[in-house]
């Protein structure tokens, strides 16, 4: 299952700087509700658009963080930051907000 995040220049430039550190590095993105049929597929995907555009995506962990004690944002996708795959062909993106299981399907193999 593919979900898909729209995030500010920064906040991807953030993500992708942390590939260069050693060892595994995981990486969270917080959401107030929980996305369905996360865990069906082993390929769970994290897609980003970025500036108007399809961008990449990073897989998903079979884990979710919950904490009961941040109602705005009480679930946490984890990711691991070196899985990241960019797009050879970016389609075109309006910026949303949350999240959505509406990204193009041919993006990935």
């Amino acid at each position: 299952m593919n979900i898909g995040v729209y995030w500010s220049t920064a906040v991807l430039a953030h993500k992708r700087e942390r590939r260069g550190h050693p060892g595994v590095i995981e990486e969270v993105w917080n959401c107030r509700r929980l996305p369905q049929g996360l865990g069906r597929d082993p390929c769970d995907r994290l897609v980003v658009a970025c500036n108007g555009y399809w961008c990449g995506g990073f897989l998903l962990a079979p884990e979710i963080l919950y904490s009961p004690d941040d109602p705005a944002c009480p679930y946490a996708l984890i990711f691991d930051v070196k899985s990241w795959v960019e797009l050879i062909e970016a389609p075109s993106c309006k910026r949303f907000r949350g999240w959505t299981y509406k990204v193009p399907h041919s993006i990935f193999p």
